[in-house]
């Protein structure tokens, strides 16, 4: 029996000798493929992380500069968007970039920005901003239908009390007084009690 299975474990061992001697050679490309698919995503993944990082590095230094001198520096923040445009930096860059030219009245330029902000990106959470900020912009500009399609196409429960607050505004300036206690009072559903105040006074003045 021992002599059986000496010989059955020879066999198979040749066998075994006689497929990898026939097979070894594709097995190994298959190997040296894998391995190589994944140092290569390994490196890619390395590289994104490095460049993610630089990326953010840049932006703090530019917007510190931006801050510094709005005015001065806006050309070292557009240079930074166009560089780096498909990143959520560069749209971070462009929300700063409105924010300050609301600040100084400047809305249309303000209204510019944001729209390119918008087509920039596919974020939907970015988008939601955006779109809030465009709202509010069209809104000074009195293109208060514009502002409130920009507002119909903001979705997501932790914006409706921002949302309605505005819609409830833009109502009112459109002379829509039953609209508008409706969009407020919906707000005030959703609101906390520091702000229900606030909304009871725009309730009042209707």
């Amino acid at each position: 029996m021992s002599e059986y299975l000496n010989q059955t474990e020879e066999q198979e061992f040749n066998n075994v000798k006689k497929w990898f001697q026939e097979n070894g050679t594709p097995i190994l490309v298959v190997i040296c493929v894998i391995s190589l698919s994944v140092f290569g995503w390994n490196f890619w993944k390395n590289h994104k992380l490095q460049a993610t990082q630089q990326t953010s590095t840049n932006y703090q230094a530019v917007m510190t500069s931006y801050l510094q001198n709005p005015e001065k520096n806006q050309p070292l923040v557009e240079r930074f968007i166009t560089e780096n445009q498909d990143t959520s930096y560069a749209v971070f860059s462009a929300l700063e970039i409105a924010k300050q030219q609301v600040e100084s009245a400047q809305f249309e330029k303000a209204q510019a920005t944001l729209q390119n902000a918008l087509t920039s990106t596919q974020d939907a959470t970015l988008q939601n901003v955006i779109r809030l900020r465009l709202a509010m912009v069209d809104y000074q500009l009195n293109q208060l239908d514009d502002a409130l399609n920009l507002l119909s196409q903001v979705e997501g429960k932790a914006w409706d009390l921002r949302k309605q607050l505005l819609t409830g505004d833009i109502l009112v300036s459109k002379g829509d007084k039953a609209a508008a206690k409706s969009a407020y009072e919906q707000a005030k559903q959703n609101a906390p009690a520091s702000v229900q105040s606030l909304i009871d006074m725009r309730l009042n003045n209707l």
